[in-house]
């Protein structure tokens, strides 16, 4: 499969498609609701790092893309990574967790299929690209990262006192 088919498959959260080619042309970035093809568990870098065990976002992002088998949207800038997950996640989603599942209502910078390294003039981009036909990560996998990433903050946390 293509990039083109797999933007194309994202691009058609859009009633007009073409709206979404247009922005990532001229922008590399296309504002896509959420809550209609796929969401995203919004996963703070903090929680990310140490999860991972790791201050280093190229390493951050290699663990991710292995545990999670899927694309992650990094926002360096807002210093958040985007974990894309099926439909419906938001629902299923654990309201005890620190971690919010963003779904129908909210919209994400989705990168160009090309941005997939962070660069000076570059904040938004895949830290983990979708493969072909892969659009999701495992909603298991990113539970299980949200809870080690919580779990060794709070001890951490519990550490410093």
């Amino acid at each position: 499969m293509s990039c083109r088919k797999t933007a194309d498959w994202y691009a058609r959260c859009l009633s007009d498609p073409e709206v979404a080619h247009a922005e990532w042309r001229e922008r590399g970035v296309a504002v896509l609701p959420l809550g209609v093809r796929f969401e995203a568990v919004r996963i703070p870098d903090g929680l990310a790092h140490a999860a991972t065990q790791s201050a280093r976002d190229d390493v951050v992002d290699l663990v991710l893309a292995v545990a999670l088998e899927g694309p992650v949207i990094h926002d360096a800038r807002g210093r958040n990574r985007y974990a894309l997950v099926e439909h419906g996640t938001a629902q299923r989603w654990s309201p005890r967790s620190t971690v919010e599942c963003l779904g129908h209502g909210t919209h994400l910078g989705v990168p160009d299929l090309g941005r997939e390294r962070a660069a000076a003039h570059r904040h938004l981009y895949w830290a983990s690209s979708p493969a072909p036909g892969a659009y999701f990560c495992r909603t298991a996998a990113v539970r299980l990262l949200v809870r080690v990433g919580e779990a060794r903050l709070a001890e951490a946390a519990e550490a410093a006192r």
